[in-house]
């Protein structure tokens, strides 16, 4: 087998706030107890590991220049390892394994591969985390333990898919998985990727599987980086078509969706505040969860939007190494000695170390819906949040789709502007409240109780929590700007199959199994979950939520399909149906 130095790429970087750098790192971080840089890097590309059905995983071994055992950290992959050694650039952003020659530099052994049926991988079919699939994951971790290079401990690392795929060989228990560190990880490809709700959300599958999957293999990679041509089998397991042939949460998407309570490794999960809609309520519920000896999170405030800059930062890399120091080498780098998440707080811009998500001694308080107005926003109805509870007297509000009066700003209309961008937009439901009086910390998972009915036998709620900026930084004429903090889904059809069993106080959990028409005109309980958040509204500013029916441009995620949707909705907010969010508020330490 081909032996070769490692030819160093430029790594991606990029100017972040020096705040939140800073704040990443724990106070008196014992960088100088960490591995030094004290190796080379060397490289057997295409070494054949056999899986227990006979197909052949082909990986790209990075080794340390000198001889001797090393722990591994292993990254398995679906994108072509190939890859892995192009510059870390927007134009490659799908380097999802964050630098190799880092943590061989440092004493490990980073093992490379290429899923059944994609890149180099000559034999198997490519199904996404399918039951072959998960079982290759074992079966590496234990070929990677057993060589002559390897001390028996095995970590894994890696983005988003790489991610999933630490889930997934965690909850098989091989002997010789030691540690995880999934980053930006899914958890349940129903809820979180593809169906938020029991709507189809058809944008970020489409995306991702035809471009960032299949495009890999139409791009003229094999003449321009010489690798052969790719696995014809590869095509034609199809997300897209799954999504839409699996609407509700079959056996196919059970199978997708790992058992966290069987992970017994130690594990460091990191996620992000925008990734609503895709990774973050993976992240976190991975994090409640699992039963290990040690876990711990790190939920980052990614400003910029840019997650390639988190990711391959040097203070991130630091917390990785610290992280496999301890696990893979044994060394005492303070992991057990702090508390184990770190979260980001907006509105502060800087981290809380807390012991424990949801976070000990949080206050749930309702914020109750009524008639208004508030004065904040001219939205449909500018209803107003309150603290109080609604009298018998208080109402409802009625709202029809689609909206007539399709708006398209142009100086002082009625649209709803968030991060600064107009959009030409419908206009929809809102509940603001009236200015703080005092900051407020909000952190941890929300639930939107909504007294609803509709004169369909379906339909849907689609919900957005903003906060919005003060009225002295508003501009006449303009529409009020806000900052979208998080969202919520819920097909009407789906609320009847919620379980009781599953459901936490502040995360309502749905089978979605067996969607069933509602009655048109009976007032329905809604519990709609609101993914996690961690905001600071500062005092002046109001807390905004937003409700509307599918088909507002508004409240879109990830390309959700918007179906030509035409009916009625009622939002109650009276005595006996006080409609109300519930705010996870937690005191400043």
């Amino acid at each position: 087998m081909a032996v070769e130095p490692l030819k160093e790429a430029t790594l991606y970087s990029k100017t972040l706030s020096p705040e939140i750098m800073r704040t990443m790192l724990p106070e008196g971080f014992p960088a100088d107890s960490l591995s030094k840089p004290l190796y080379g890097v060397t490289v057997q590309r295409d070494v054949m590991i056999p899986m227990r059905d006979g197909t052949l995983i082909a990986a790209n071994i990075y080794k340390p220049d000198a001889p001797g055992r090393y722990p591994a950290i292993h990254a398995a992959d679906s994108y072509q390892k190939d890859l892995d050694h192009l510059p870390n650039l927007p134009i490659f952003h799908m380097r999802e394994t964050n630098d190799i020659g880092y943590f061989v530099s440092r004493g490990y052994v980073f093992v490379h591969t290429d899923s059944r049926g994609t890149g180099h991988s000559p034999t198997g079919q490519w199904d996404l985390f399918g039951r072959e699939m998960q079982n290759d994951l074992y079966d590496m971790t234990e070929w990677i333990a057993a060589q002559e290079w390897c001390t028996g401990k095995v970590g894994m690392l890696g983005e988003s898919l790489l991610a999933f795929s630490q889930w997934f060989c965690a909850v098989q228990q091989p002997p010789h998985l030691a540690c995880i560190l999934p980053w930006d990880a899914g958890a349940d490809m129903y809820r979180d990727l593809t169906w938020h709700g029991g709507l189809m959300a058809v944008g970020f599958p489409t995306m991702w599987h035809m471009w960032e999957i299949r495009g890999h293999y139409r791009l003229g990679i094999p003449e321009r980086f010489g690798t052969p041509a790719p696995n014809p089998e590869m095509g034609r397991w199809d997300l897209v078509w799954n999504v839409m042939n699996h609407p509700t949460c079959d056996d196919f998407w059970k199978l997708r969706s790992p058992d966290f309570s069987r992970i017994q490794c130690p594990v460091f999960v990191v996620g992000a505040l925008h990734k609503v809609g895709l990774h973050l309520r993976g992240v976190v519920r991975g994090y409640e969860e699992v039963r290990t000896p040690k876990k711990m999170m790190l939920i980052h405030g990614l400003i910029d939007g840019d997650e390639m800059a988190i990711y391959n930062s040097p203070e991130m890399r630091l917390l990785m190494l610290r992280w496999y120091d301890h696990w893979l080498k044994g060394n005492d780098t303070g992991v057990m000695d702090e508390p184990p998440v770190s979260v980001f707080a907006r509105g502060e811009d800087e981290y809380s170390l807390v012991d424990d998500w949801p976070v000990p001694g949080t206050e749930y308080r309702k914020l109750y819906f009524h008639a208004g107005p508030s004065g904040a926003v001219d939205s449909l109805n500018d209803g107003l949040l309150s603290w109080e509870a609604p009298t018998e007297v208080d109402g409802s509000f009625s709202y029809s789709y689609p909206d007539p009066d399709w708006t398209h700003f142009s100086g002082g209309g009625s649209a709803v502007q968030d991060n600064g961008i107009i959009y030409g937009q419908k206009r929809i439901p809102t509940f603001t409240s009236a200015p703080l009086e005092e900051d407020l910390r909000v952190m941890g998972n929300i639930v939107l109780v909504l007294y609803a009915s509709s004169d369909q036998q379906n339909t849907d709620f689609c919900v957005r929590l903003v906060d919005q900026a003060p009225d002295a930084e508003q501009v006449p004429g303009m529409p009020p700007q806000g900052i979208i903090l998080t969202r919520g889904w819920l097909k009407a059809s789906h609320a009847c199959t919620k379980s009781e069993e599953l459901s936490k106080p502040d995360r309502p959990y749905y089978l979605h199994d067996d969607p069933r028409p509602i009655e048109p005109g009976k007032v329905y309980k809604y519990e709609i979950e609101i993914w996690p958040t961690s905001n600071v509204f500062k005092k002046g500013h109001r807390i905004r939520l937003d409700v509307a029916c599918h088909d507002s441009p508004a409240l879109d995620f990830g390309g959700h399909y918007y179906g030509i949707k035409v009916g009625s909705d009622t939002y109650y907010h009276e005595k006996d149906h006080p409609s109300h969010i519930i705010l996870p508020l937690v005191p400043r330490r």
